[in-house]
């Protein structure tokens, strides 16, 4: 990761952490981690932001010199979408997802979730996403956009990962998310890649 990026990414999770707020990084950052390192602008983060705790996250993020507004969180809340953090000096963004750990999967990954050091430099580490719930949401994010991205992160991660996947865990969202033929599809890719190695 670069370093502004780094930068960037440490100040939006010590934050976070500052005020409590559970939370948990999935994207590209995570499957970086987790598979191989690609360049990328913004952060994914999945967080359970009570109401209670709005005021507070809004003027720290106003307070560090990013932009945020109460439209796009407002927004977020009704409409189940995302809602950014932006850096205007630099470009980069982090992306926030609303969660309520009501649904199975937001429950799974909550559960799941695990802190690893993300910068062996500063010792800097984050709660993320456990790889195969990264898996799966980018499975989802694919079949929602068909950006080839995703089916090349989860290869470089099941190549990275190997045996430590739970793929029977994988296999039962991917049934559950309707995403088997993609699935099938890197799955093979994966065997011919392990095959020429």
């Amino acid at each position: 990761m670069n370093q502004p990026y780094n930068v960037f990414a440490s100040t939006i999770i010590h934050l976070l952490e500052e005020l409590e707020i559970d939370y948990a990084v999935g994207g590209s950052f995570a499957s970086s981690m987790y598979g191989e390192s690609r360049s990328s602008v913004d952060i994914d983060i999945s967080i359970f932001l009570p109401h209670e705790k709005l005021n507070s996250f809004v003027h720290a993020v106003e307070k560090l010199g990013y932009y945020v507004t109460w439209d796009s969180i407002l927004d977020a809340i009704i409409w189940k979408t995302p809602f950014n953090v932006i850096d205007a000096t630099t470009g980069l963004k982090a992306d926030f997802f609303l969660v309520e750990q009501t649904t199975p999967l937001e429950q799974s990954i909550f559960q799941r979730r695990q802190r690893l050091v993300y910068d062996p430099k500063t010792g800097d580490s984050a709660i993320l996403y456990s790889p195969e719930d990264v898996i799966i949401y980018k499975l989802k994010w694919y079949m929602e956009g068909r950006m080839e991205k995703h089916p090349r992160d989860i290869g470089a991660m099941l190549l990275a990962q190997g045996d430590a996947l739970d793929l029977e865990y994988v296999a039962y969202w991917v049934n559950e998310i309707g995403a088997q033929d993609i699935w099938e599809k890197i799955l093979a890719d994966y065997q011919r890649r392990l095959g020429e190695r």
